[in-house]
């Protein structure tokens, strides 16, 4: 993340404060937990060859109905209600709001809340994919 908001500061003419920079930074290191935890369930339930095209089938619709690629304004309505449930949506916000772009000026909270919330299902469902294959190796 450090290097990465050098070389934009350096080449790309990106200028923040350094306090909106330390919580932008302090925000993506943190979010990256959800995806960590999704990363962890997936690898107990995909095969290792199968693994990268699981996280793919998941990742990209997910970042595509959060309104990474296209503005959330312009997907159906339907798919603008379903982002309020994906974590990639969340942490988009949570950055957004950081250096005063989001789209939902309100507060953190809900944000947190629906990162944390998927973290723990990722992790509930990792720990008993470790569970289930421990129990296979040594029952």
């Amino acid at each position: 993340m450090l290097l990465l908001l050098a070389v934009g500061t350096a080449f790309g003419g990106v200028r923040l404060p350094l306090p909106m920079a330390a919580r932008l930074v302090g925000i993506l290191v943190a979010g990256s937990i959800p995806f960590s935890s999704m990363g962890l369930a997936i690898g107990y339930f995909a095969k290792p060859n199968s693994a990268p095209a699981v996280v793919n089938l998941i990742y990209l619709p997910m970042a595509f109905c959060s309104g990474l690629w296209i503005p959330l304004f312009m997907l159906p309505h339907g798919l603008r209600m379903f982002a309020n449930f994906l974590p990639a949506f969340h942490m988009s916000q949570l950055a957004l709001n950081v250096v005063g772009m989001g789209m939902i000026p309100a507060s953190t909270w809900p944000h947190v809340e629906g990162l944390l919330s998927f973290s723990l299902i990722c992790l509930g469902l990792a720990a008993w994919g470790y569970w289930r294959d421990e129990g296979k190796l040594y029952g």
